[in-house]
């Protein structure tokens, strides 16, 4: 750890941990994802001790960007805490996508379900929009197990994650690429 790593803020850290995360995700490098998304949780988990300690509030990017990095690591409680958190200050597309995906890791199929039929249409991500309702549905008729339906779920964002991959490459300088997902 050199000297100037001492005086980046966490939240700093925790932010461009998560892109390094989810650039490591693209690539298919999921064992560097794995340790960016467990450097950035570090770094969210120290941010919103300072910030208990001084009354002061979480930004809503924070605390999506460390629920989903609790997800990704497994910390599915405390990922399901900030979320609903940054949920009840804004909708969010991948809070919702991502507190389904921790209830459902939980055991909990009801909650999983209302997460993931609440995804906004505005999101602009019709194949993730498509499996999510597929699966808050099957949930709901229990035609579906919790496990089947976050396999279906990962399989869905990766999908979607490589489709915006393109479609980013092809609109360079456009705003045609899906905006930054709340974060």
């Amino acid at each position: 750890m050199s000297f100037f790593s001492k005086l980046v803020a966490p939240y700093r850290k925790g932010e461009k941990n998560f892109e390094r995360a989810r650039a490591a995700e693209l690539r298919g490098d999921f064992g560097s994802a794995e340790t960016y998304f467990q450097t950035g949780a570090d770094a969210f988990d120290t941010h919103f001790a300072k910030l208990r300690n001084s009354d002061k509030t979480a930004r809503p990017s924070h605390l999506v960007m460390a629920g989903i990095c609790y997800t990704r690591l497994g910390r599915n409680r405390d990922a399901l805490a900030a979320l609903d958190k940054a949920l009840g200050v804004k909708d969010i597309p991948d809070a919702f996508l991502h507190a389904g995906y921790a209830a459902a890791k939980l055991g909990d199929t009801a909650s999983a379900a209302d997460y993931w039929s609440r995804y906004p249409d505005w999101a602009d991500q019709p194949i993730l929009s498509g499996v999510l309702k597929e699966q808050a549905t099957a949930l709901k008729q229990g035609t579906s197990d919790p496990t089947t339906s976050c396999q279906a779920v990962a399989k869905g964002v990766l999908r979607q994650d490589r489709e915006n991959a393109k479609r980013k490459i092809t609109a360079r300088g456009s705003k045609e690429v899906p905006a930054r997902k709340g974060y």
